[in-house]
């Protein structure tokens, strides 16, 4: 008598491989979903993170990589600023703003240059030299604080060159930066100071304009904000600081950054008039001086 032949079931699944319990992962399956085993494919087309629509072909440009650089280096800082980020807000890969320039370092010292260009010093006029000086000290702290990357790019070149393998000699700065610099020292020179006083001088304006526009992005630029500042240095006691006490209001009003900068350089420009050496000459036009044959 032969034995019946197993009967397969009539209703449900076939018999197959022993499933694993619900939730678990079958070994050699594959990765497990949430271990890199799912792409962006394979989520449903709602869960799929979106992405920054293309740019159109034939629409990127150095001047649109400038543009958009700079809009990001003002918004976010540089440090976080990568090629990849800014490849993202543009629309396009990141290897095609190599198209453009070789390097980051190389994109930013376009940047720098772009800025400085649109920023040039004002005209010279017949007005007195401490009158030009003043209005090209307040031009370089506008630009400063309008455009915080500026400051960012200047201190990036700056670790960069210490960094770099060369003499000093061939470390290039920035075109721009040094027309400002030709600007403050033709006036000074121009109205009398000795070489090494305008050297001094323009190095001091410069170091002051810069120290001020950082401090400006940290002061109480708001009206709530000083009045914060008042109240914190009202709140000491009066005996161990009885100025600082007595003087809250005032200085409080102080940290008011633009009117505060121009306070400042209007005292360094009174010191530069009254202990220059162009009395000597007779000179207060800031003209030009002449070269030496």
């Amino acid at each position: 008598m032969h034995p019946e032949p197993a009967r397969l079931p009539q209703n449900g699944p076939r018999p197959g491989p022993e499933r694993s319990p619900e939730g678990a992962h079958a070994p050699g399956s594959g990765p497990a979903p949430g271990e890199g085993g799912r792409t962006g494919r394979d989520l449903p087309r709602q869960d799929r993170p979106a992405r920054r629509p293309r740019a159109p072909r034939h629409t990127l440009s150095a001047e649109r990589i400038l543009d958009t650089a700079l809009r990001l280096l003002d918004e976010r800082g540089i440090d976080v600023f990568s090629m990849r980020a800014l490849a993202e807000e543009l629309g396009v890969g990141t290897m095609a703003l190599y198209t453009y320039f070789r390097s980051k370092e190389e994109l930013f010292g376009a940047a720098r240059e772009r800025v400085f260009a649109e920023h040039a010093p004002p005209a010279r006029t017949d007005a007195p030299w401490h009158d030009q000086l003043r209005d090209a000290c307040l031009a370089l702290y506008r630009l400063f604080t309008g455009r915080p990357a500026v400051l960012q790019l200047l201190a990036e070149q700056h670790r960069a060159e210490q960094h770099r393998a060369g003499p000093p000699a061939d470390r290039v700065p920035t075109t721009g930066a040094v027309g400002a610099m030709e600007h403050m020292l033709g006036l000074m020179c121009g109205a009398g100071l000795s070489r090494e006083e305008a050297a001094r001088a323009q190095t001091a304006l410069m170091q002051y304009t810069v120290g001020a526009a950082l401090r400006a992005g940290r002061a109480c630029g708001d009206a709530e904000a000083r009045r914060r500042f008042r109240a914190r240095l009202e709140s000491l006691p009066a005996r161990d600081f009885p100025l600082v006490v007595d003087l809250a209001p005032e200085l409080a009003e102080a940290q008011e950054s633009a009117a505060q900068y121009a306070f400042g350089l209007d005292l360094i420009l009174a010191g530069l008039r009254a202990g220059g050496s162009w009395e000597a000459v007779g000179r207060d036009d800031g003209a030009r001086p002449e070269r030496p044959s």
